[in-house]
C-alpha cells in the first residue's frame, strides 16, 4: 500500500505543478489501483467464496450418505458431469462475482474430491504428491481464465506447499533428500521441483514478484541446509547463503525505486538480528567444506556473488531520502553479506566482532530511518527506526546484564528502567513526528 500512497502523492504534486490535469491524475491513480492483486475484492466476495466451500462440503456429505447405493462408473460419471457443469457455469457467469466466486471456489476444490473418489473406488496407493499435482493441473485453467485473483492465489499456494512438502518427503517424485541411508535422487527430480516452483510463480496473480521470489529464496535455503545434493554442511557457508538470499529477495522483491517496507525488509532485519547472538557462541569446527557437497559450496558462492553484484548495480531504497540514503542502504546491505566471512576459521574474538557488526547495522539502519523520516515527513520511517533501535538496545541489555537479575529487587529496578526508557523514547518519537510535520 505504501507504493499507492506514494503514487497518489506524486500524481497530486504533478497536477498541482501543472504537468497534468487533476482529472488525469485521478484517472491514472484509479487505473493503477484497480490493477492490484486484490482489486475490487470486498467482504461480500469472501462470503461468496465461503459459500462455494460449503457447497463443496455439502456434496461430500450427500455422496457419503448415499455411497453404497452408487456404482463405481456412476460415481465417476456423476462427478465428471458436475465438474464440467461447474466450470461452464463459472465461465458463463464470470462478470457476476456473486455467482462466479462460489462456482470458482467449488471448481478449485472439486478436483481433489474427484481424485480421492477415484483412489477409493479403485483402491489406489502410491506417491503422496501426485494427487496434489493433479489437483493443481486440473485447477490451472481456472487460475488462467478467471479475472479475479482468488483462483490464481489458491493455485500458487497449493503449488508452493507441494514443493516444500514434496522435496522433503522421502517417498515423493519431488524428493530431493539424498541422505538418511538412501541413494542420491535422480536429476529429473530437481527438474520436476523447479517446474513446480516456476508454475507457482507464473500463476501468482498481479504479476508481482515479491512473494514468489520469497518462496524461491526460502526453498533454496532449505535445500542448502537439508541433506540434499546442495547441502552446504558448513555453518559459515549457510550463513553466507542465507544473508545473500535475504538481500536478493529484498532487492528484487519490487521496483528498484520503491521504498522497501514489507516482508523482505523484515526478513533481512531478522537475519541481521540473529547474527547479533553470535556474541554468546564459542569458536568450533567451521572448516570451509566440512561435510559439504561441491554443488552446495558452489551454490553458496554464486548466491554471494549475485548479492554483491545486485547491491552494486541495482538501486537499493531501504531508507527515505535521496541518493545519500540509497548509498547508506547499499553500504548496510554489503556489510551484512560480507560479515559472514568472519566465520571462516573463527575464534571467539571474531564471533564477537561479527555480533558487534550486526548490532552496528541495526543501529545505523534505525538512526538513518529516524533522520530520513524527519527530513521527509515520513512518520512510519521514524517509528520503524525507533522500534529497531529500541529492540536492539533491550536485547543487548538482557544479554549483558541478564545474569544479574537474581532477585526480585533487580527485576523491579529493571522494570522501572524499561518503563522510563519507554516513556522517553515515546516522547522523543512524538517530538520528531511533530517536527517533521512542520
Amino acid at each position: 500500500m505504501a507504493y499507492f500512497k506514494k503514487l497518489k502523492a506524486d500524481l497530486a504534486a504533478a497536477a498541482s505543478g501543472g504537468i497534468i490535469t487533476p482529472e488525469q491524475a485521478d484517472k491514472v491513480w484509479q487505473d493503477a489501483y484497480a490493477r492490484r492483486p486484490m482489486a475490487g475484492f470486498k467482504a461480500v466476495h469472501f462470503i461468496a467464496a465461503a459459500a462455494g466451500l460449503f457447497i463443496a462440503l455439502g456434496f461430500i456429505l450427500v455422496a457419503a450418505h448415499n455411497w453404497d447405493k452408487l456404482g463405481a462408473m456412476l460415481k465417476m460419471g456423476v462427478f465428471l458431469l458436475l465438474l464440467a457443469g461447474v466450470a461452464e457455469a463459472a465461465l458463463r457467469l464470470d462478470e457476476k462475482p456473486a455467482a462466479a466466486i462460489p462456482l470458482e471456489t467449488l471448481w478449485f476444490f472439486m478436483p481433489i474430491l474427484g481424485i480421492g473418489l477415484y483412489a477409493q473406488i479403485f483402491n489406489l496407493s502410491g506417491d503422496p504428491v501426485k494427487p496434489y499435482l493433479a489437483w493443481a493441473a486440473l485447477s490451472a485453467p481456472l487460475a488462467l481464465l478467471s479475472r479475479r485473483p482468488l483462483a490464481a492465489s489458491l493455485n500458487s499456494i497449493l503449488l508452493f506447499t507441494v514443493l516444500f512438502w514434496g522435496t522433503l518427503n522421502q517417498a515423493s517424485l519431488l524428493s530431493l533428500t539424498s541422505g538418511y541411508g538412501r541413494p542420491p535422487q535422480p536429476l529429473w527430480h530437481w527438474a520436476a521441483a523447479l517446474a513446480v516452483l516456476a508454475a507457482g510463480a507464473a500463476l501468482y496473480p498481479g504479476r508481482k514478484t515479491g512473494l514468489p521470489l520469497g518462496a524461491a529464496c526460502v526453498w533454496t535455503f532449505i535445500m542448502l541446509a537439508a541433506d540434499t545434493a546442495l547441502k552446504t554442511g558448513s555453518g559459515t557457508l549457510l550463513l553466507m547463503a542465507g544473508m545473500s538470499l535475504s538481500v536478493l529477495w529484498l532487492a528484487w522483491g519490487g521496483p528498484a525505486d520503491e521504498l522497501r517496507t514489507g516482508l523482505p525488509l523484515k526478513i533481512w532485519l531478522g537475519s541481521v538480528y540473529m547474527m547479533t547472538f553470535f556474541w554468546h557462541h564459542t569458536a568450533g569446527a567451521r572448516e570451509l567444506f566440512h561435510g559439504a557437497t561441491w554443488a552446495g559450496a558452489v551454490a553458496a558462492w554464486v548466491l554471494f556473488a549475485g548479492a554483491l553484484l545486485t547491491i552494486a548495480l541495482r538501486g537499493q531504497r531501504l531508507l527515505p531520502g535521496g541518493k545519500q540514503a540509497d548509498m547508506i542502504s547499499k553500504l548496510l546491505l554489503a556489510v551484512s553479506v560480507l560479515s559472514s566471512f568472519l566465520l571462516f576459521g573463527a575464534d571467539d574474538v571474531q564471533l564477537k566482532v561479527l555480533a558487534a557488526l550486526a548490532n552496528f547495522i541495526l543501529i545505523a539502519y534505525g538512526a538513518a530511518c529516524i533522520v530520513g523520516g524527519s527530513e521527509n515527513a515520513d512518520e512510519k520511517a521514524i517509528n520503524r527506526g525507533v522500534l529497531v533501535i529500541t529492540l536492539t538496545a533491550i536485547t543487548r541489555f538482557v544479554d549483558l546484564f541478564g545474569g544479574l537479575l537474581a532477585s526480585g529487587e533487580a527485576f523491579i529496578v529493571t522494570g522501572l528502567a524499561f518503563a522510563a526508557l519507554a516513556y522517553f523514547i515515546n516522547k522523543g518519537r512524538k517530538a520528531l513526528i511533530e517536527a517533521a510535520k512542520k
